[in-house]
This record gives structure tokens, sequence and C-alpha cells, in this order.
């Protein structure tokens, strides 16, 4: 299949990695010159780690070049990166042209549900819970991938398409996926933002430092607790709109295949087989950045509208927004375009189920 890629980071390489080595054929777009540049000039994406090899690519500066004639497009960027790469990319699209975000994050297949709406095309958005590696770019156009997860869910946006959607990411990636109802149970089913601000609020001053710390081993007893108190509160939510979600216990056994025990003795499983990875050394890192407004955030609003208390998540939003400075509550573009608070949970189920007509 010919596919487009957009984005350039960390998740992007190792999809055109993946990908190349599988069969397919790669283009990637990114909207950093110096990564497209960089792409350019290497012709090829070397990846290291658990896949391994160099995966021939083409670099594309422009977005409609990149996703015309493909035959499906990837969005593997962050969050934050998801509504002007959304934006800019649906007048590009044709219907029937799918689409596969990778990973989705708080409800980004309904904002481009909407704006592939405003533009008449109709096509099917294939969302995925997480990243299907563990992955770290080095530079430009080198990855190291740690890890490729044994099982990861998957939904299709309208839901009615989540059969052909599980097919097609089967061909693409193989058979490493569990169809879920509908998209709104895999942006719920989030588990990044349960596991990823905890420790860094916790080890705030390792981060300060730039030290060199690994993420699993700082995870102790308390962590953990905490960990737990948020996962709670979002599986409660899951609960009251009727959703099949996963405990955070249940995430890393699926996914990385260690046994189930505590969190603690899990997460020490985890480092045993990955390695890594490293934790953040910069306040501008993705642990909060798109963690706390494209998922805390999200499944506060979602609770809110359930009727759902969630302190120990409300807590963390304010502690890291006062720590950084900012408002994380308002800084959802997502949530700021499509207004969930606005409508009833009956109406953000159909949503979740059709997209918008």
């Amino acid at each position: 299949m010919k596919v487009a890629i957009l984005g350039g980071g960390n998740v992007a390489l190792a999809n055109a990695v993946l990908l190349t080595h599988r069969g397919h054929r790669v283009t990637v777009w990114s909207a950093l010159g110096a990564e497209v540049q960089g792409l350019a000039a290497a012709g090829v994406v070397t990846g290291e780690g658990v896949v391994a090899g160099v995966a021939p690519v083409e670099a594309e500066a422009d977005l409609g070049r990149a996703v015309k004639g493909v035959d499906v497009v990837v969005i593997a960027a962050p969050a934050f990166a998801h509504p002007p790469i959304m934006a800019a990319c649906a007048p590009h699209l044709r219907s029937g042209q799918p689409v596969v975000i990778h990973p989705v994050t708080g409800g980004s297949s309904m904002f481009l549900s909407r704006r592939l709406r405003d533009h008449g095309v109709r096509t099917t958005i294939v969302d995925l819970s997480t990243s299907l590696m563990t992955a770290r770019r080095k530079d430009t156009a080198t990855v190291q991938i740690l890890s490729l997860k044994d099982l990861i869910d998957v939904a299709a946006l309208p839901a009615a398409e989540g059969p052909a959607g599980l097919a097609l990411c089967q061909e693409l990636y193989g058979d490493r996926f569990a169809l879920q109802d509908n998209v709104l149970t895999i942006s719920m089913d989030n588990h990044n933002p349960v596991y990823h601000v905890p420790p860094f609020v916790c080890n705030l001053s390792r981060v300060e430092r730039a030290e060199h710390w690994i993420i699993w081993p700082n995870i102790t007893s308390g962590v953990a607790a905490f960990i737990t108190a948020l996962d709670r509160e979002r599986m409660a939510v899951m609960e009251a709109y009727g959703l099949k979600g996963r405990t955070v216990e249940d995430y890393f056994h699926i996914a990385f295949g260690v046994p189930r025990r505590n969190l603690v003795d899990m997460f020490g499983d985890v480092e045993r087989k990955l390695k890594g990875p490293v934790g953040p050394q910069t306040f501008e890192h993705r642990f909060i950045l798109e963690d706390v407004p494209y998922g805390l955030v999200f499944f506060l609003a979602l609770g809110r509208v359930a009727g759902v208390s969630m302190p120990v998540t409300d807590a963390c939003i304010t502690t890291t927004s006062a720590i950084f400075g900012r408002d994380f509550r308002s800084q959802n573009e997502i949530l700021n375009a499509i207004r969930l608070e606005t409508m009833s949970m009956a109406q953000i189920r159909a949503l979740a189920e059709r997209g918008y007509q």
C-alpha cells in the first residue's frame, strides 16, 4: 500500500520503519522544515532495536502532494499537533481515503470528522489507543524502537466500519489489534496520562536538573498509589458511559506481556524488558504538555457531564498548571472545538458512533 505519514517525531519515524519493513511504500510529511530536509538528505529512515534496518522513504514538504493518491493517511504526531494537522489536511483528503490516527488522544477523530464534514469528505477514521511501538528518535532520520507491543485497541468512526478498520490495521502492521466498540472507548482507554503524569510530578527535581533517570524504577509504592487513584477515576467515567475499559495493570499485561501483579513489580518487569526509556529531562515534554490538556482534561470534561467525582484528576490538573504557569484546562483545542461540555451523555455517545453527519 502507499502510505502518507504526517509527522516527523518518534512515532512517525517508527511507523516509517515498520511499514516499509512490511512492504508498504511510505511518504513522510512534516510541518517542520528541518525534519523534511533531514529526511530528504538521508533518503531513508534507519531503525535500531526490535525493528532494525534501513527504510527508504520519500520526504515531502507539501501536504497536498503528500496525501494525493495514497491508499491511507497515518497521522503520527503529538495530540497538540492534531488540530492544525487535521485542519490543514482535510481540504486535500478524498472520500473513501481512510485516515489512521496513531495514536489518538482525547477525541481527535471527532475533531477530524467535523473538519471532513465541512469539506464534504466521507471516509473511515481509525483510532489506535496508543503507539504500537515504544520509540525514541535519535535524529531526523534515525529512530530507536524499544518495543513492539503485543496488542493494542482499535476502533473506527463511524463505528460500523470497525471491522474494516481492524482489517486495515492488520494489513498495515500485522495481527496486533483488538477491536473496540467505538472511538470514545479508545480515547478514554488512554493509559498514558495515568502513568506519565505522576512520575513526572513526583520526580520534578530530576526533570529540572536534566538528570539521567529511568522512569520505571522511580515508580515506587507511593507513586503507584497516585497512578492507581487516577486510573480508578478514569475507569469510573468509562463505567458511567457504559464503556469497557482496561485498568493500567491490564494494559501493561496485554501490551508488554508482563505478569499481572502489583504495579511496582509490573513496572520493574517492564524496565527489565525495555531497558529504558530515559525519563523526561525538560519541562517541554509530552508527559505534561500532551497528557494533561489532551488526556486528564478530556477525562475530567467527560466526567463532569456524567456527574462523576474526580478529585485526584482535578487536583493533578491544578497542580501541573501551577508548576508550568499555564492553565491546561483551556489549552485543549479539540475540546474547545467540539464542546463536549454542552452535550448530554447520549449525544456524546452518538457522536462517537456516527461522527458528524
